[in-house]
C-alpha cells in the first residue's frame, strides 16, 4: 500500500510539473521543451554542465577543462568508448597530457553539434591528428579532403608532415605533386623548419627539379637551425648532405653560400672545391655525392597548361546580290608577313615556356615560325612547325621573366583571316597571366601554353 501511494505521489508530481511545464527543480520551463529535435537538444549540453559526469583536464595548458558527457564521446569513437566504460575506464577526470585543447574545443563541437567547417590549415592538422588517435573515420575523411584542397607550396611542410604520420596515400600524393611543380617554394617555405627527420627524409626522395644546388643546400640549414635536439648544426643534417650535389655548383656558389654556413670542414671544403675544378686524383669526402649532372627540370609529367583565349561575336556579313553567301573580304592571303598571336603578354611568376598550340598555326605552305619577344621586339627564341599541325615546340624551353611584357609572333604563308587583339586573363594555381590575343571575325582567339614551373 504504501509503495503504491509513493507511485501515485509521484505520478502526481509529474503530471502537475507537465501542467505548468517546469522542470524538476520548478524553476522555469523545462529546457527539453524548449529544443524541437534531439540534435537540438545535445547541442544544448555542450560546453554546459547539466547532466555532466565526466570532466577533461589539459594538464599545463591555458585552458584547464572541459565538461563533457560519457556517452556522447562512446558515441562518437571506439577509443573513448573503451577508454571511458571499458576495464580500464577512467574515473570522473580524464588527463589528456598531449591534446592541443583548441583542437579538441573543435572536435566537440564536431561531436555534439555535427561542425564541419574547419579552421585554419594548422588547426585542421592537429584535429587530423585528434580523430586519428581516436579512430572517427568520417572526421578523419573530411579532415583529409580539407587539407587536400588547402594544399599550397607555402603550407606544405606541415601537410607533408601529417600525411606521412598517418599513411594517408591520398594526402601524400598531393603534397608530392606539389613538391614536383614547387620546389623551390616549398624548400624556402617559412615553415620548412617544421618538418619532421622522417618526412624530410621521403620528400628528399622526390627528384626536386631545382635551378639550383644551392636552394637545397640553404633548405637544409634552415631545417638543422630549428632542431632543438640536435648538437650541433652539422650534427643534425650530416645525414642530408649526400642529397646535395656539391659538384653541380660553380666555385661562387659554394664560396658564398656552402663556406659560410660552417658545416663542413676546412678539409673538405677544400677537396669538393678541388673536384668543382676537376683536379685529379682528389678524394671526396664521403658525405659529398659524385654525381656532376643536374637535375632534370623539363620532364613531359611536369608539363603544365594554360588556356588563353578571348571571345568576340560579329554579325555575319554577306556579299551584296549574293543568295546568302559568306563574303570573304576579311579574308586574304599573308606572303610570309609577320603576324601578331600575343601581345602586352605576362606572368606574375618566371615560367619556361615549352610550345604553343594554336589552331591559327596551319599553314597551307606546310610550315610557320613561331616567335617570342621581349619587351623591346627582340627575339627570345623561335620555332618551327613542320607540316600540318597546330603546335610549335621550341628545342630549348624559353624563360617567360616575371611581370615583363612579351609578344609572340608568327610568320607563315596561306590565309588567315582578317582579326583583331582582344584582352585576355587566366590562372593556373599560383600562376596569373594576362596580355592581348589575336582573334578573327566571327571566332574566339585561342592559345595553348605548354610550359614548365618551378617557383
Amino acid at each position: 500500500m504504501m509503495q503504491n501511494q509513493i507511485i501515485t505521489e509521484g505520478d502526481g508530481k509529474t503530471q502537475e510539473l507537465k501542467k505548468h511545464g517546469k522542470n524538476s527543480k520548478g524553476n522555469g520551463l523545462a529546457w527539453q521543451n524548449v529544443l524541437a529535435n534531439p540534435s537540438q537538444r545535445l547541442a544544448a549540453l555542450h560546453k554546459n554542465s547539466r547532466l555532466a559526469d565526466l570532466t577533461i583536464c589539459f594538464p599545463g595548458h591555458e585552458l584547464a577543462s572541459i565538461k563533457a558527457h560519457r556517452l556522447v564521446l562512446a558515441m562518437s569513437s571506439p577509443v573513448f568508448e573503451a577508454m571511458l566504460f571499458g576495464p580500464l575506464a577512467e574515473g570522473p577526470e580524464l588527463y589528456l597530457h598531449e591534446d592541443p585543447p583548441e583542437a579538441f574545443e573543435w572536435l566537440l563541437d564536431y561531436v555534439y553539434k555535427g561542425q564541419t567547417q574547419l579552421p585554419t590549415v594548422r588547426q585542421a592538422v592537429q584535429i587530423y591528428q585528434l580523430a586519428s588517435k581516436y579512430q572517427m573515420e568520417p572526421l578523419i575523411k573530411l579532415c583529409s579532403d580539407y587539407l587536400r584542397a588547402s594544399l599550397t607550396a607555402a603550407n606544405l611542410p606541415e601537410m607533408y608532415d601529417t600525411a606521412v604520420l598517418l599513411e594517408d596515400n591520398q594526402l601524400l600524393e598531393r603534397c608530392i605533386e606539389v613538391v614536383n611543380r614547387s620546389p623551390k617554394s616549398v624548400l624556402t617555405s617559412p615553415s620548412f623548419g617544421r618538418l619532421s627527420r622522417s618526412a624530410l627524409s621521403h620528400l628528399l626522395q622526390n627528384p626536386l627539379h631545382i635551378t639550383s644546388e644551392v636552394i637545397l643546400f640553404n633548405a637544409l640549414v634552415t631545417w638543422g637551425k630549428c632542431q632543438p635536439n640536435s648538437s650541433s648544426l652539422r650534427e643534425g643534417i650530416k645525414d642530408f648532405l649526400p642529397k646535395v650535389r656539391f659538384l653541380v655548383m660553380t666555385t661562387d656558389e659554394f664560396v658564398e653560400h656552402v663556406m659560410p654556413a660552417g658545416v663542413l670542414t676546412l678539409e673538405e671544403m677544400g677537396d669538393i672545391l678541388m673536384n668543382i675544378k676537376l683536379l685529379s686524383n682528389v678524394p671526396l669526402p664521403p658525405l659529398c655525392s659524385s654525381i656532376r649532372e643536374k637535375r632534370k627540370l623539363f620532364v613531359d609529367s611536369l608539363l603544365r597548361t594554360l588556356t588563353l583565349s578571348t571571345i568576340h561575336r560579329f554579325p555575319k556579313q554577306r556579299r551584296a546580290g549574293s543568295s546568302g553567301s559568306l563574303s570573304r573580304q576579311g579574308i586574304f592571303v599573308h606572303n610570309t608577313h609577320e603576324q601578331i598571336l600575343l601581345m602586352n603578354f605576362k606572368t606574375n611568376i618566371t615560367i619556361q615556356l615549352g610550345s604553343i598550340t594554336c589552331k591559327a598555326l596551319n599553314p597551307t605552305s606546310g610550315c610557320c615560325l613561331v616567335a617570342v619577344k621581349d619587351a623591346d621586339g627582340e627575339v627570345i627564341d623561335s620555332g618551327t612547325s613542320d607540316g600540318h599541325k597546330y603546335e610549335v615546340h621550341f628545342e630549348t624551353p624559353i624563360t617567360i621573366k616575371a611581370n615583363a611584357s612579351h609578344s609572340v609572333t608568327v610568320c607563315m604563308e596561306g590565309h588567315w583571316p582578317r582579326g583583331e587583339l582582344g584582352e585576355f586573363k587566366t590562372t593556373d594555381g599560383d600562376i596569373e597571366v594576362e596580355g592581348n590575343i589575336a582573334f578573327t571575325e566571327g571566332r574566339s582567339g585561342m592559345v595553348l601554353l605548354h610550359y614548365w614551373s618551378f617557383n
